[in-house]
């Protein structure tokens, strides 16, 4: 059964929590395994693909956009509104909504971050998955 991994984000500015998506990035890869970042928007897509390329050299993370190139399968891929062209184990959801192929994956990352209206979104998502009695770890993580 897939497993919920749910942060609730302390930052006064309401960001997104950009360094620890990246580490959670860092830590799956370095595992092997492969990981799929579902965003609410192309634009944010866009700026996570861009985080991604500023990593040090020694920490490169193959990632590309979904589609980007169909000869190339990297073990990280971004997107919105279209689930992974391959299998992968994790999924960092950043849109609004729980994208339909979310139990396709062992590990599901969820984030609540930005404004009141935001947040409220993020409670609906937890307790989506809460209802369906998916296994639930809570953490409070501050955005750095």
């Amino acid at each position: 059964m897939t497993r919920i991994e749910f942060y609730s984000v302390e930052d006064p500015n309401n960001r997104p929590p950009f360094a620890h998506i990246t580490k959670v990035v860092q830590r799956g890869y370095q595992k092997g395994q492969k990981i799929y970042i579902h965003t609410e928007s192309i634009r944010q897509a866009e700026k996570i693909d861009e985080i991604l390329w500023q990593q040090e050299a020694n920490s490169f993370l193959p990632h590309q956009l979904v589609g980007e190139d169909e000869n190339t399968r990297p073990p990280i891929e971004i997107g919105c509104s279209k689930p992974p062209t391959d299998h992968a184990d994790i999924l960092i959801n950043l849109a609004n909504e729980v994208p339909l192929f979310f139990s396709q994956f062992h590990w599901v990352f969820e984030y609540a971050f930005g404004d009141d209206d935001k947040k409220e979104l993020a409670r609906s998502r937890f307790k989506f998955y809460r209802e369906r009695g998916y296994p639930l770890n809570h953490k409070k993580i501050r955005n750095e």
